[in-house]
């Protein structure tokens, strides 16, 4: 049978398939200040174990892109097609992690309600300096914090400010800047400064709501600031991290990173209500090759914990007034990854559509109230889970004409996770076949796979199909298995622009 070569191999799709996703660790922070690794989970906590990854800081250095999320770090990539997880010492930073270059070769890091740290490499280890020292000499750890530090030897420290509000919502939450010493970065010499101030009434996108319809109450946090082309972009999100409507948004000033901020007329900048990658919020907007932006952003997926979370990223560009914009906005099929195309602006994917959406698929086996057609429904709630005893799940689509098809997308549900009782995840393998003309043949073969990814994308090389299946042939029994997203990305048969 012919095979048809895949112009769109060198792609990802969102959520970001990333290796070994740590658990959640939500529920017990106000019992253990600072930093902690591990999995230590108090007897006393009775939330279900679930993963979560969330606030991503991206960081580029030297050919390599260090990811830098809540919950565990880090994860380094150079082709942005497969990413390798290096911990790091110390390894879970609570949430909001940022990491710069500082002076003689060493990086800082700041992290939520931490002090600051200091090392000799992106990947650590790090070393506490200690916490933050206001003017008048009294100890500060910041909420969210984003460290920034301009090419004039200039050190910024942002943050997220609560304070006691006379209006409808009652608490005002807002965006401050702090200047640090270059040669003390604990150090605060200038700050609180307020850069944005929470207006839910004017803007619409920090109000809660999946609409952004409930005005009695609203929400700022995870500031993040961008320099390009000497204009300084102050990202943050709102308003809610476990909503779908969850976003970010810009403002600009073309003074110096702690003064002449305004809100930029095209905002938000990344937002998705719907679907797999539902919310786009608290992360940051970073340089790439060839000069190219990109945002890195949270996915809502509050299914076990309000908190599940996982990450996406798509194209960033400046319009004719100097705003930042997302071309092509938060996307759920494949994109070409940072580097592929020289102007990925005029055009950044191979237009695969996904082919299983809303498929009603047949399925070998289907546990009560966990039928297949929750596996093809874009919905990160709901999943397909085959009964116990079915020991080579399958599920199969009819895609109602000839496509070809050449990437796939599986969004795995840990059922029944429980680190205390040994039930972890571990490689999933599985085999995804096409048919046409009346024979089955192999599109990927993962029954060999040695990775655990929860979320597992694949391009191969494009066949031309009128079904897909896919076959699961190995998992942790003791764990069980779920699928909360089955998606198969192609074009019509023959269509140009791959």
């Amino acid at each position: 049978m012919k095979t048809t070569e895949n112009k769109a191999l060198h792609t990802y799709a969102n959520p970001l398939s990333l290796p070994e996703i740590p658990f959640g660790t939500d529920d017990w922070l106000a019992k253990q200040p600072g930093m902690f690794d591990g999995y230590r989970k108090p007897p006393e906590n009775r939330n279900p174990d679930y993963r979560s990854i969330s606030d991503p800081t991206v960081f580029y250095w030297e050919g390599k892109w260090y990811l830098y999320p809540s919950y565990g770090m880090a994860w380094v990539t150079e082709d942005f097609e497969r990413w390798e997880h290096v911990r790091t010492t110390p390894y879970d930073p609570k949430y909001s992690p940022s990491i710069v270059p500082w002076k003689d070769g060493k990086f800082l890091m700041a992290s939520w309600n931490n002090p600051l740290y200091v090392s000799d490499t992106p990947l650590g280890p790090f070393r506490e300096l200690g916490a933050y020292i206001l003017p008048d000499g009294s100890p500060f750890l910041p909420c969210d914090p984003g460290i920034f530090a301009d090419d004039d030897h200039r050190l910024y420290l942002y943050a997220v400010r609560c304070l006691d509000d006379d209006g409808p919502v009652g608490l005002r939450v807002d965006i401050v800047g702090y200047e640090l010493d270059w040669d003390n970065p604990r150090q605060i010499v200038r700050g609180p400064v307020e850069l944005i101030r929470m207006d839910p009434e004017r803007k619409p996108w920090e109000r809660h709501g999946l609409y952004n319809q409930d005005r009695s109450f609203g929400w700022c946090e995870g500031p993040h600031l961008l320099k390009h082309n000497g204009r300084y972009y102050l990202i943050y999100a709102a308003p809610d991290t476990c909503d779908a409507s969850y976003c970010m948004a810009v403002y600009v000033s073309d003074q110096s990173p702690l003064d002449g901020f305004a809100c930029q007329k095209r905002n938000p900048l990344t937002a998705h209500r719907s679907g797999v990658v539902t919310g786009a919020g608290h992360g940051s907007v970073e340089h790439g090759p060839g000069g190219t932006l990109w945002a890195f952003y949270t996915i809502a997926a509050p299914y076990l914990h309000r908190y599940e979370r996982r990450i996406g990223m798509d194209l960033v560009d400046v319009d004719e007034n100097g705003e930042l914009y997302c071309p092509f906005g938060v996307t759920d099929t494949p994109q070409y990854v940072p580097g592929f195309r020289k102007d990925p602006a005029a055009g950044n994917a191979p237009g695969y559509r996904n082919l299983t959406a809303a498929v009603r698929p047949t399925a070998s086996s289907s546990k009560e109230g966990r039928e297949a057609v929750y596996a093809t429904d874009e919905n990160n709630l709901s999943f397909w889970q085959p009964e116990k005893g079915d020991l080579s799940p399958t599920l199969e689509c009819d895609l109602s004409g000839l496509f070809d098809v050449g990437a796939v997308r599986i969004f795995w549900r840990d059922v029944g996770l429980d680190a205390a009782a040994g039930k972890l995840p571990e490689p999933i393998r599985y085999l995804l076949e096409g048919w046409n003309n009346g024979e089955w043949f192999p599109l990927i073969d993962r029954r060999e796979n040695a990775e655990e990814t929860n979320i597992d994308y694949r391009a191969f090389p494009v066949r031309a199909c009128r079904k897909v299946r896919l076959t699961v042939t190995g998992w942790n029994r003791a764990l069980g298995l779920g699928v909360i997203d089955f998606a198969v990305f192609g074009k019509f048969s023959g269509e140009e622009g791959q």
